[in-house]
């Protein structure tokens, strides 16, 4: 995502400003070189400083937060900066990583020769230009094709040392814009249709010798009745209905004349909308699904993902609104209210406290959907109980792994952390969907056994079916006197509480925290958090 005009203000030592125009992939010690270049100073004695944090030298601007025209503080760095070898891992689509130790001065492309040359891969690795193919390195987010492989070095990349990984995947040249698993839905483009225009143009009025028109053989469809097909596509997001073709239905016009020649579907088709389809039409096959096993278990590749564009945003989409700085405060406002009128509770009331959190998500999500990733881009989703633990996910690994005996672990990412075998999925705050991750043994795929990748079900499949799983709602959940009981809430209750929450923040609080009154929900005897 790039920004028009994106800059930063640098306070060099000498108390002179440096403008340095950046981008979200320019990395922090580019932004220092630039400036040091400036006012002739040595950049491996200084480091950036923004609102009292150091900033690190290998991260770039989008991963360190600056915004549009900061300002940033050059001090002195406690330790000299020295330059040192950096260990470059490159990770291929075919699960290949290839490792070794370059100085921070060699480029992408020679990089890549080195692989070539000595780590045995076969040519598919650098293909060449005539193969209408390109080699694309991704790092941090930011997708470096092969114009820029020759030009862009580990020390452009904020790398001087330590270790990095590049991902490496071979794409051809028409599709270098695309970049697959971006987790945004984006509508369906309009279908252009070369038949209707024909049709269209059939049926302009000809004058004829006499000077009088001649009418049509049959009326024009009206143009609002094409604005709705075209508004009912655009209402069909690729992500409810993945891998799914466009159905082109006959337009049936109606007759101006007794006398109308037949005209085959194919001249006059309009794409409708799925969900509007009054006649009956030849529905596409169902997506490829096959559990292979308890818990609704489902194996599907992230390979088959369909590639979502990314488009870029301007600086106007990211200024505020008067309603969001509204909201926003009003925010801030509670935030401090509570902070400054909540008693003090102690270390049995906060375990309490937790306790009931734990106790609303378990009764609120019954079940809980879980996509274990591996290495390989295979992906194992399944669904739990809140109670299990994840020493239950395990073992229901274990048969469809390659090596049924492996020692492994699951993980979670930003952050990473790593599960015990004895934690219940609520207490992992699993509920209710996690993405994990499997580590271990073995480091090479493949992961899964044959008898597992056999029974792969494809990837719009897997999501069909989780949204077949949540058409079902979650149970609001009413905590009475005497104990856990679940009930609906009244109109009486519900009316109140909108009121409450209409009120001015700044007059009262809101009556419904717990924290503003001291009061801890009951909890039943028999919960233990953890378990």
């Amino acid at each position: 995502m790039t920004m028009a005009g994106m800059s930063v203000t640098v306070l060099c030592p000498a108390g002179r400003r440096v403008n340095v125009k950046v981008t979200p992939n320019t990395s922090i010690l580019q932004i220092i070189e630039e400036a040091s270049l400036k006012q002739g100073l040595n950049p491996d004695q200084y480091e950036l400083r923004h609102l009292r944090r150091v900033l690190d030298s290998s991260s770039n601007v989008r991963h360190a937060g600056l915004p549009n025209r900061c300002q940033l503080e050059m001090v002195e760095a406690p330790v000299l900066r020295s330059p040192a070898s950096v260990s470059v891992h490159i990770a291929t689509e075919s699960g290949l990583r290839l490792v070794h130790d370059f100085p921070c001065t060699t480029t992408l492309w020679e990089i890549l020769e080195y692989h070539r040359e000595n780590s045995g891969v076969g040519e598919e690795f650098l293909p060449p230009v005539e193969s209408g193919q390109e080699v694309v390195l991704v790092y941090a987010m930011r997708r470096i094709t092969c114009p820029e492989l020759a030009k862009v070095t580990l020390r452009t990349l904020g790398l001087i040392g330590g270790k990095c990984m590049l991902r490496h995947s071979v794409q051809s040249m028409s599709s270098a814009g695309c970049q697959a698993h971006v987790s945004s839905s984006l509508a369906r483009r309009p279908v252009h249709h070369p038949e209707l225009a024909e049709e269209e143009e059939k049926l302009v009025v000809e004058n004829d010798a006499g000077g009088h028109s001649v009418a049509p053989k049959y009326p024009v469809p009206h143009s609002r009745k094409e604005e709705n097909y075209h508004s009912q596509e655009m209402d069909v997001s690729m992500e409810e209905i993945p891998d799914m073709p466009v159905f082109a239905p006959p337009l049936i016009l109606k007759e101006a004349t007794p006398a109308v020649p037949s005209h085959s579907s194919a001249e006059c088709a309009v794409p409708l909308d799925l969900t509007t389809m009054s006649s009956p039409q030849k529905m596409p096959p169902p997506p490829k699904v096959t559990k292979i096993g308890d818990h609704n278990a489902i194996v599907f590749s992230m390979a088959d993902a369909p590639p979502t564009l990314t488009g870029d945003e301007d600086d106007a989409f990211f200024q505020l609104t008067a309603e969001e700085v509204r909201r926003l405060y009003k925010e801030q406002r509670r935030a401090l209210i509570e902070l400054q009128e909540a008693p003090l509770l102690t270390k049995s009331m906060r375990d309490m406290e937790e306790s009931s959190k734990v106790l609303a998500a378990m009764s609120r999500y019954p079940i809980t959907h879980l996509r274990i990733h591996f290495p390989d881009e295979h992906v194992i989703q399944a669904s739990f109980k809140p109670t299990d633990l994840v020493a239950d996910v395990i073992s229901f690994l274990r048969p469809f792994l390659a090596c049924p005996t492996a020692d492994f672990s699951l993980s979670t990412r930003h952050p990473h952390r790593t599960l015990s075998p004895s934690t219940t999925l609520v207490a992992a705050d699993c509920v209710p969907n996690a993405r994990l991750y499997y580590e271990g043994f073995p480091a090479e795929p493949p992961y899964l056994s044959e008898d597992t990748l056999a029974k792969k079900s494809s990837y719009s499949g897997a999501c069909s079916s989780l949204n077949s799983m949540n058409t079902t709602k979650t149970r609001p959940l009413g905590i009475s006197d005497k104990g856990h009981t679940l009930s609906e809430p009244s109109s009486s209750s519900t009316s109140s509480r909108r009121k409450e929450e209409a009120l001015d923040l700044g007059t009262r609080p809101h009556a419904s925290d717990g924290r503003m009154t001291g009061t801890v929900p009951k909890v039943p005897k028999w919960f233990k958090v953890g378990k």
